[in-house]
């Protein structure tokens, strides 16, 4: 019970502030090796807490795909040690999930963890439920929240792949993403189990920049959508469907995928 309740406490501070990712130390190397760092975070790309059990899905340039093991310990980062024999574009990616309980409370339905009230604070200043909250226990009903973390890494030179992925929510890039370029513009195209996703909620974080430093891109109804990064660096690319708070909560599914945009010229 214990365990339990400490994560949920964590997953209360995760939920909206911390997300996951996975990104390498560089997005363009001539190395034989490098490492790839995973880990959950509120100023974005800058780890604090690292992901539990979890494997690197790495996709080599001659399309073949392996399963690499994390290389450390860390509290704060999870560390993969990936090997790059070949010169080309390697699609990394992986997924981590957490159950989560919906209830009703005054018409919305909100996050249920089972917390003491004390322990809680007052509901007004907070966007979830206890169960102290309610004069009659609530029904609720259960979900899984599905993060599908990804990046590209390109050793020598890019190289076209195919968009192999099994991320319920799919994000195809009209340029490489290991070529995109501060100040140009990059089309993108966003589909949901391979249809085009009409209400996607895209957001893009620059290195550093919370939740509430994202800035939100308007996605067109055939999915389409315009990124444009301001300057050179490390971006989180973020697409999600809105949540409904009217509505009976579904299985949520989010992409978050990590870039490192060259300079402007380049």
């Amino acid at each position: 019970m214990k365990k339990y309740l400490a994560l949920a406490l964590l997953f209360c501070s995760y939920s909206h502030a911390h997300e996951p990712y996975v990104a390498p130390l560089s997005y363009l190397t001539a190395n034989t090796q490098i490492p790839v760092i995973a880990g959950y975070a509120e100023e974005a790309l800058n780890a604090e807490h690292a992901l539990k059990q979890t494997t690197l899905t790495v996709i080599q340039p001659d399309q073949n795909q392996l399963q690499v093991q994390p290389t450390s310990t860390l509290k704060s980062a999870t560390v993969f040690d990936l090997a790059l024999p070949q010169s080309g574009t390697y699609q990394l990616g992986t997924k981590v999930s957490f159950p989560l309980k919906y209830v009703q409370h005054n018409k919305e339905w909100k996050m249920l963890f089972d917390v003491a009230a004390d322990k809680a604070g007052n509901i007004s200043e907070r966007d979830y439920v206890v169960p102290s909250d309610f004069k009659k226990a609530p029904v609720p009903v259960s979900i899984q929240r599905e993060w599908s973390i990804q990046s590209y890494i390109s050793k020598d030179k890019s190289s076209a792949f195919q968009n192999k992925t099994d991320a319920v929510i799919q994000v195809e890039f009209k340029t490489h993403p290991n070529d995109i370029t501060a100040q140009q513009p990059v089309q993108i195209l966003i589909k949901k189990s391979g249809q085009a996703l009409k209400n996607a909620e895209l957001l893009i974080r620059a290195q550093g920049q919370t939740d509430k430093q994202a800035l939100k891109v308007p996605v067109a109804t055939d999915g389409s959508a315009t990124l444009t990064f301001p300057y050179s660096g490390q971006y989180l690319v973020e697409v999600s469907e809105p949540f409904n708070s009217t509505a009976k909560p579904v299985n949520q599914n989010y992409t978050i995928i990590s870039l490192g945009v060259l300079p402007a010229g380049k």
